[in-house]
Formats: C-alpha cells, structure tokens, sequence
C-alpha cells in the first residue's frame, strides 16, 4: 500500500449535503457528543431510552452508538445492550430495526451519528494492515454506504466510525481508515472519523491510527486516569499536550479535540464534576486553536445530572470558530481520486514549561535519528520528538516540541558502527519503532515506512517499501526513550 492520506469532504462538504448541514458542524468548536448504547445509567437505578428520545431538542449534536465490541473471524460483533436482542439466521450479526428508524430520525433533525468501534472490554485489535483493510470493507458495507444482506441498521446510513481503543497496539487501524477514507473521498455524502483516546499522551493504544491517519474528530477522555478533569488547575491536567498533537502532529491540522467527561456521577471511577466546574474548565480551554466542544459517557448519566443541557447551554451560545488559514497546504493523494490540497490552520500553542535542572537527555545530533518520544537536548533546552526526525534542528520547531530549559548539553551520543547501513540511512532494528516515511536500510536496500510500524521486517511486510539500493558503510546512531 503506498503511504497517502485520503482527504475527505474538504472544508467545504457542510455546505453541499443537504440534511447532514441543518445542524452538525464537523469543524465547529461548541459540538456537544454523547455516547449511546449501553445503557451505563442502570447501574444508578435508572433506564437508558431508545435514541430518538434524546435526540428531539438540541443538546446533543453527535451520537456514538456503542459497540462494536468484538472482531471475531474478521467480522463486526455488534453489543447494544438492553436495545437489541435480535440477531439474523445464522449470524451472531444484532438485527436492530427499531434503532434504525431512530437513527433516520435523529439524522433528520440534524444529528450526526457514528459507530464505536472498541470499549474498556473486548477483543479489537488489528496489528497486520491486510486485516485492517479487509475491516474496512465490512464496515462500509455494514453500517455506512456499502452494502450487505445483513445490515444491524437496514438502509439506514451512518455518518462515520469512532475508535474508541482501550487495549492492544492496533497498528492495523491505519490501513482500516485509510481504506474507508478512499471510500468517502468517492462518497457524495460526507463521513466522519472520530477517536477517544484517554488522556495520557501519548494514548498507546490509539497512537499509531493517531499519528498516521486522518481523524475530523477526537474526543479525549479526560477521566480515570491523573490528566483527567479532577487534576484541571495543576500541571497534571494536559489539554494543552493534545491541542499542541493536533496542531504539530496530527494529519489533519483542523482536527477538533473535544474535552471529555463522564456525564456525572456514576460515569467514572474518576473525574466525575458537576455543571460549574465543566463551565469553568470549558471557559479557560475554549480558546485553545483546536478546541471542538465536549464528549460524555453517556447519554443517559447526562441527561440525568443535567450535564448535557449545562453544557449545550454554554457551549451553543458561542461563536462557532470554523475558519481556516491557508498558511501552508498538504497534497493528499487517493487511489480512487485526484490529489487535493487541504488548507491547514495557523496555530499559537502553549509551550510546556520545564522546571529545569541538568540536561540529561544526550545532546542533539544532525546525524542521529529519532523516534516519537526521544529526548534531547539542546542550546539548554530539553526537546521531545513527536515522530520520526534526522537532521531536523530542535528550534526550528516540529517535529521537535520544546519542553523547556536545562543546564549544559547532555552526553553525546557516540558513534556506533550499524550493519548493512546505506550513507545516512541506518540498518532497520527489530526493536525500534518507525513512523511514516521513516526510511532504514535492510539486505543491501533502502525500505521506507508507509506508516507506522515496529517489528515488521522489510521485503515482507507491506508497511515497507523497497526503494534503491545502497552499501553498507558505518553511521551515527541513537534511539532514546523508545516506546
């Protein structure tokens, strides 16, 4: 597969698909998300309504179906839990004709609605890009615009897919989006993809779909872990990390990070805050470039604490920030359309701050490479890597991310001879992870990386692909703090 990244609707797709434009604003910043389907409010005493009864006034703006919990044999296994008991002959398929008419009616008062693909439990994972593609396939042909004799949602259409990975590496998920972006990019509707990582950065399990893909949307689930909204206030609490991904790392530079957060007490194990605390989290991050709005889990714990409406009630009253520019542009290529070029966004990001002390990390070096993640110093200051990077100078900005000043230069890395290395371009490790368009030397030829990887050897895995070839020669090299 050659490395592309598949522009969908374009800025301009809101204005040209009639009912999906009423409401949902992919790019707006005041969106308000809630998860559906799995009836979380139970477990305090209450009931969780079918989804059209939630969707009849304008507090919530996006719908999360949940879940897709399981893959089993390459196929989608579909748990709604109270709201569909039915399943088709000889399928362990759910056969929900009752959530479709809701899904049409939810879509026709303006709603966006996406399947969630993952959960705390279950078994998701794809690490091979083959199987990724192949998913994709399904899904299209399940529950977005393909077809199939077994349907959960019959002809109704969803409006995207949100991966909400909690477990595994899933390095097939590239693959899997970008064969649906080709999908959308021949679509004559628009289609979403959305991703709840939780909020520890990097999100280990979402992180190689994150940095190589193309998301619209990204609800980060600032709760159960110490970065969560209880920690808002304190160094801990790392909106300004994720804002800072969308702008410097993220595929798509108008990608929306929304602030998630359980919809109130009984939601999450940690968290959990009331309408004025949400209120004052959301009045001092609004200004952030990337700021979409808010997510919860779910729907009916916040329609019963009354956080939605508290938070629609904020959020609906803003100016929507939806603009846009055209600093510098990104060529996407597709295998099914022209290129197209997408206009990304000029963007002031907070720099983390460093209480300094000494350099540590070893002193930068234009003849090194670096994976996401290694630390280096330099000038004395202390710079963290967010992808691949060789003879990228740290102050000239990405991919390099300043965290803050350090006394002297760190020990410097010392040269190492590298098998089979081809000039500059060193020999590729087992052990090390490669983003996209990391290029290493294997078996007297240069490989490079279509996205990212680690393990896969080249010549026989497809992430790689096989350029000129070279001869070996001894090089600089350094890895640090490789994840």
């Amino acid at each position: 597969m050659n490395s592309f990244y598949i522009a969908l609707y374009a800025l301009f797709s809101i204005a040209l698909f009639g009912q999906w434009a009423t409401a949902f604003n992919p790019l707006s910043s005041t969106n308000v998300v809630n998860y559906w389907g799995q009836n979380s409010v139970s477990s305090l005493g209450g009931s969780e309504g079918d989804l059209v009864t939630y969707c009849q006034d304008d507090t919530v703006d996006v719908f999360v179906i949940a879940f897709i919990s399981e893959i089993v044999n390459g196929a989608p296994i579909l748990n709604l839990a109270n709201h569909c008991g039915g399943t088709f002959p000889g399928s362990r398929l759910l056969n929900c004709p009752k959530v479709a008419q809701d899904i049409k009616a939810c879509q026709a008062k303006g709603k966006a609605l996406v399947i969630s693909i993952g959960g705390a439990t279950g078994s998701y994972s794809i690490d091979d890009p083959a199987a990724g593609a192949a998913f994709a396939e399904q899904i299209w042909n399940i529950f977005l615009g393909g077809n199939s004799a077994t349907r959960p949602f019959g002809d109704a259409i969803l409006d995207g897919v949100d991966l909400d990975l909690e477990s595994g590496t899933n390095k097939g998920y590239v693959a899997f989006i970008q064969t649906l972006r080709t999908k959308f990019a021949a679509a004559s509707r628009p289609y979403y993809i959305a991703s709840a990582p939780q909020c520890p950065y990097p999100d280990l399990a979402t992180q190689a779909a994150l940095n190589a893909a193309w998301f619209d949307l990204v609800w980060i689930q600032f709760y159960n872990n110490n970065c969560g909204v209880q920690s808002y206030g304190t160094s801990n609490f790392n909106f300004n990390t994720w804002n800072k991904w969308a702008t410097d790392v993220s595929i798509n530079k108008d990608v929306r990070v929304l602030l998630g957060v359980p919809g109130g007490p009984g939601g999450a194990g940690s968290g959990v805050i009331d309408a004025s605390q949400l209120v004052t989290i959301l009045s001092n991050i609004k200004s952030y470039s990337n700021f979409g709005g808010v997510m919860m889990w779910d729907v009916g714990i916040a329609k019963q604490s009354g956080l939605a409406v508290a938070a629609a009630n904020y959020l609906h009253k803003l100016p929507s920030t939806t603009t846009t520019t055209s600093s510098r542009t990104a060529t996407i290529t597709t295998t099914n359309a022209a290129s197209s070029t997408i206009p990304s966004r000029t963007t002031t990001v907070p720099t983390s701050t460093h209480s300094g002390g000494s350099c540590s990390a070893p002193a930068w070096s234009s003849t090194a490479t670096y994976n996401a993640q290694a630390q280096v110093s330099y000038n004395g200051r202390l710079y963290t890597a967010l992808w691949w990077s060789q003879d990228n100078i740290p102050t000239a900005g990405a991919p390099w991310s300043d965290i803050g000043p350090c006394s002297g230069t760190g020990p410097t890395p010392t040269a190492t001879p590298t098998p089979g290395g081809c000039g500059s371009v060193g020999a590729w490790s087992s052990s090390a992870a490669y983003s996209g368009g990391a290029k290493v030397s294997y078996a007297g030829f240069i490989y490079t990386a279509q996205w990212w990887t680690q393990g896969e050897t080249p010549g026989s895995a497809s992430v790689w692909t096989k350029g000129a070839a070279c001869t070996g020669t001894l090089r600089r090299r350094f890895y640090a703090n490789r994840r």
